[in-house]
């Protein structure tokens, strides 16, 4: 990938490794159109996962991904991460990782190596153990086997008025919707958002996952942000239980530790390879807006009085009969 340079002035754009074949779309695949202000996304949509055409070369064409993702084989002491975006993903995989490895190490790469939406089943699948992946995906992309086999599925939620603050970061640092874009526009816009979609929809992606549970299984912990944010150690604590490891109280203060929020950050630098960027400033801007500020009640610096009513009464529309109650401060 050639890097962009930098006059000295700006600095340096990321732009996406553009590696993958994607098949001519036909008239057959579903293009659907993403409004959250600016310039709109024209996205291949596959089930409720959405591919965005103007840099579908990033990820795997997913008419063929998802498929071998939903077929991909599994052992049963395989773990499943899953949360919507901005909720914390990389902070429970690298706790999950310690947990596993029984030590508090950060794990070698960057959690997008197995990532279900981002890498090749025959890749994940040739993983070494302990094989945690993790997804942004609603039930309906998991593999197959993951329920044949109860594979533990870790649920992490955040309160939707944190994420969507992040979300916006998020976005625009990955080009998916345009740099300019202010936070009144997105998130007028993000609350007329119709797509059935698992990337970006909170309202639908949460939904889906709520409906699941409800039909009883065993095989998947949930998680809060905010719990985990209060008590980290009571947290690793009862996720090592359930992951049925073994855990001492050193063991949990060290993962505790080393899983701070600034520590994480300070630790994602040495993995700067593993984004496929040999530009180091690019690489320590994408790990800015992926590690923004990992606080509970930043929304409130961005939600007026107004919006946060117009928010309330969409939650309230939109998320009927689930009584989960998200907390919106410390």
């Amino acid at each position: 990938m050639e890097d962009r340079k930098s006059d000295g002035k700006n600095p340096p754009e990321w732009k996406p490794e553009l590696k993958y074949d994607f098949d001519p779309i036909t008239s057959d695949d579903d293009i659907v159109t993403v409004d959250l202000g600016g310039t709109p996304i024209q996205c291949l949509k596959i089930g409720d996962a959405l591919q965005n055409l103007r840099t579908a070369r990033m990820l795997p064409d997913y008419r063929k991904h998802i498929p071998s993702i939903r077929n991909m084989e599994m052992d049963h002491d395989d773990v499943i991460i899953c949360a919507f975006t901005k909720s914390g993903t990389h902070w429970l995989w690298e706790i999950t990782s310690m947990l596993r490895n029984e030590k508090a190490d950060y794990h070698g790469k960057e959690k997008t190596s197995a990532m279900l939406e981002f890498i090749p089943a025959e890749v994940l699948r040739s993983l070494p153990k302990p094989r945690i992946y993790n997804t942004h995906f609603t039930p309906q992309c998991l593999p197959k086997q993951v329920f044949d086999k109860r594979c533990k599925i870790l649920f992490l939620q955040r309160n939707p008025k944190d994420v969507l603050v992040s979300l916006l970061s998020f976005l625009k640092g990955h080009t998916f919707i345009d740099s300019t874009i202010q936070w009144e526009e997105f998130i007028s816009k993000y609350m007329e958002l119709e797509v059935e979609s698992s990337l970006l929809n909170w309202f639908y992606y949460t939904r889906q996952w709520f409906e699941f549970l409800k039909e009883g299984h065993d095989n998947i912990y949930c998680l809060s942000y905010e719990d985990m944010k209060e008590d980290s150690v009571g947290e690793i604590t009862k996720l090592a239980k359930f992951l049925e490891v073994e855990a001492n109280n050193d063991l949990v203060k060290d993962i505790a530790v080393k899983c701070s929020f600034q520590n994480m950050k300070k630790a994602a630098g040495s993995k700067q390879e593993t984004f496929a960027i040999n530009n180091k400033e690019v690489a320590q801007k994408i790990t800015n807006f992926t590690y923004r500020k990992g606080e509970v009640g930043d929304w409130k610096n961005y939600f007026t009085v107004a919006v946060n009513e117009q928010f309330d009464a969409l939650y309230a529309k939109k998320m009927t009969g689930i009584d989960f109650k998200y907390r919106y401060s410390n």
